[in-house]
């Protein structure tokens, strides 16, 4: 018996030492099915998260690169607190600003300065489709604006994120 053909390179030696038992052993049918359904459950999450891990840092690493061409920041707004707002776009294009504001909000600064604009939801907030007078578009060509601070992709959306000083944010066009 074999593991099934889309796990067997990516299964840890361990994992596969347990599913040859469970196939080898004569046990209960009914625990044996459901054991080999929960290992094979356990290994499509592993990929799952090992392809998404791989797909955040490609993003994380075009905004290091383009980072690295030096792009000027200008300066925009007006207000006590200031930080760094950088825009990637699919051709590894990047734009950077130095934003002022009195706001609170990394959405509601960054849409008083004209930088993003999207469909604001009562619980979601700002869905943003705009930046940079960049369209993202999922339906019509598959691209998203993913949000990262300080070079790791956000866990919230854009309206939760409270403004930190010290704190890079961009915006990096995404296919797929």
């Amino acid at each position: 018996m074999t593991i099934p053909f889309m796990f067997g390179r990516f299964v840890p030696e361990h994992l596969r030492k347990v599913w040859f038992f469970i196939m080898s052993k004569k046990l209960n049918q009914n625990f044996a099915r459901k054991l080999k359904l929960l290992l094979i459950i356990i290994m499509a999450a592993t990929v799952f998260v090992l392809l998404l891990t791989a797909c955040a840092d490609d993003r994380a690493g075009r905004l290091e690169a383009a980072g690295q061409q030096g792009a000027e920041a200008l300066q925009i707004g007006q207000g006590e607190t200031t930080f760094r707002f950088e825009v990637l776009d699919l051709e590894d294009n990047l734009s950077a600003w130095y934003v002022s504001t009195n706001l609170t909000y990394l959405a509601d600064a960054l849409v008083e300065v004209g930088l993003i604009s999207g469909d604001s939801d009562p619980i979601f907030g700002l869905m943003v489709d705009e930046v940079n007078g960049i369209v993202a578009d999922f339906t019509a060509h598959n691209t998203w604006w993913a949000l990262y601070i300080d070079g790791e992709m956000a866990m919230v959306g854009v309206s939760s994120v409270e403004i930190d000083p010290d704190s890079v944010y961009a915006f990096i066009l995404t296919e797929g």
